[in-house]
């Protein structure tokens, strides 16, 4: 019912049983169910799935590697970076381009915008993942979350694990995409690697699909991720029997948000504003509309009125 609270072979046994049932839950429909545009959509369902067992293999080598350092709660922190760049990267090797690399320098290009939102985002769950995975939940922060760290449910530690898995998938294929500019270059590895979803086998509709994902990158820079921040929540993806879903949970995000720029910051001031005004117009525009009906309605009946009384004046005067 609750994770683990403290380093013991009880946790190492719930640890080892998340990996088992995840992986199981990726021989299940991996499609997305949601309207929100994802980079994995581009692949093959097949190729999402090798790519998602990947993820958990490689987790599972560098939560191993973790217990074995003996790294306390603040050199992990510390590491996040590193340890996350190192998988994107080793991830897209192995799976677009079939290599095996065991070291690697994260390259200048990983400096992209959806990297940064990406570690923004997800950099305070991510590290209490592993926090729970290594440590157990007595090492959380108990401003964090919304639980008592003694009484962590299993189910919000599974939750941020899929999460991970999901979003780091993610990362990879944008990487990839964003690193070949060249859209005909990307084709031809999709084509050729047999990668690529039968919606996306041309030119035309890659360039749309990477159009498509570019804008709900920028919407969620400067809307979805600001709004997230303002009402404490995070949006965690997971695994269920129809495909892939979201839903938010509670997390503590005081320090990203006075992080926000200007332009993130604006926008939230427009969505509040909208807020407060959007409701009071609909208001005003329902009562215009109410006395509008009210005064037609009336106009009719009194002319109705008017036109009848005229019609019994004619007929009486006609009967005299």
């Amino acid at each position: 019912m609750y994770w683990p609270n403290k380093q013991s072979i009880h946790l190492n046994l719930e640890v080892a049983n998340l990996f088992i049932q995840t992986y199981k839950k990726l021989s299940i429909n991996l499609c997305n169910t949601t309207n929100q545009v994802l980079p994995t959509d581009i692949l093959d369902n097949y190729v999402k799935q090798r790519l998602l067992i990947n993820i958990l293999i490689e987790l599972e080598i560098i939560v191993i590697d973790l217990v074995e350092l003996d790294l306390n709660k603040k050199d992990i922190k510390s590491l996040f970076s590193k340890i996350t760049y190192n998988l994107i990267y080793k991830t897209i090797k192995k799976i677009i381009y079939c290599e095996q690399i065991y070291y690697i320098n994260p390259p200048n290009q990983f400096n992209c915008n959806y990297n940064k939102l990406f570690f923004e985002d997800n950099q305070c769950i991510t590290e209490n993942l592993f926090i729970y995975l290594i440590f157990g939940s007595n090492h959380i922060d108990h401003k964090i979350f919304q639980f008592d760290i003694n009484k962590t449910p299993k189910y919000h530690v599974k939750n941020l694990f899929e999460n991970f898995i999901i979003q780091i998938s993610n990362a990879v294929i944008f990487n990839f995409l964003e690193n070949n500019k060249s859209l005909k270059n990307i084709y031809k590895i999709l084509i050729d690697k047999n990668l690529c979803n039968k919606n996306y086998k041309s030119i035309r509709n890659i360039s749309k699909f990477q159009n498509n994902l570019y804008s709900y990158n920028w919407l969620n820079k400067y809307v979805f991720f600001p709004q997230n921040i303002y009402c404490n929540q995070c949006k965690v993806w997971l695994f269920s029997s129809k495909g892939l879903i979201y839903r938010y949970i509670y997390s503590n995000r005081y320090l990203n948000y006075i992080k926000l720029s200007n332009s993130q910051i604006s926008a939230l001031i427009y969505l509040e504003v909208q807020d407060y005004f959007i409701p009071k117009i609909n208001y005003l525009i329902q009562l215009l509309g109410k006395l509008i009906i009210y005064l037609i309605l009336d106009i009719i009946r009194t002319s109705t009125q008017i036109i009848l009384n005229q019609i019994i004046i004619r007929l009486n005067n006609s009967n005299k």
